[in-house]
């Protein structure tokens, strides 16, 4: 049991939720696994980045669970127009996720927690008009940072099938 109470909340909402298996269509597959999140004013104070990476390590235990047997990827990023945390699962038959952008994927869920714990909901000039000066300053490339973790995992596959010297 996680010590935030909204994070409990959100557990329970999302941790049973079906997941949908489409291996032919990635975008069906991505939008019906899909789960957005965002605190409340009141709420906002007690969110902290080690929350989130909590939260979201439970989320992929109960995803594991939910889809044994199959090849999945979960995907965790902070949607910053939206200011939420998001993630879904896709197969990875697909051989990608859903974006139609850069993505700098990562195993460090940290960095997803800090983007969007400390610079979107506690920073309260998240997405204000830049100053005047700010204005010269070079345009730099959208790159979406995502995290990505094999659902089930890699080891625990390698696991139940044994050790390789007895596979034949």
């Amino acid at each position: 049991m996680m010590k935030c109470k909204t994070f409990n909340a959100w557990l329970e909402m999302a941790q049973d939720d079906e997941v949908l298996i489409n291996p032919d269509d990635i975008n069906h597959e991505a939008i019906n696994n899909m789960w957005s999140f965002s605190p409340t004013d009141e709420e906002t104070p007690q969110i902290h980045a080690a929350d989130i990476v909590e939260f979201i390590g439970e989320v992929i235990a109960a995803r594991r669970s939910a889809v044994k047997g199959e090849d999945m990827l979960f995907y965790c990023w902070h949607d910053a127009q939206c200011r939420q945390l998001r993630f879904s699962l896709v197969s990875r038959s697909h051989g990608r996720l859903p974006f139609r952008c850069e993505l700098h994927e990562t195993q460090d869920l940290a960095l997803i927690a800090d983007r969007v714990v400390n610079g979107d909901w506690r920073n309260e000039h998240y997405m204000q008009a830049p100053s005047e000066d700010g204005d010269e300053q070079e345009q730099v490339p959208f790159v979406l940072p995502v995290f990505v973790a094999p659902v089930p995992q890699e080891s625990a596959r390698q696991e139940a099938r044994g050790p390789a010297s007895l596979q034949g």
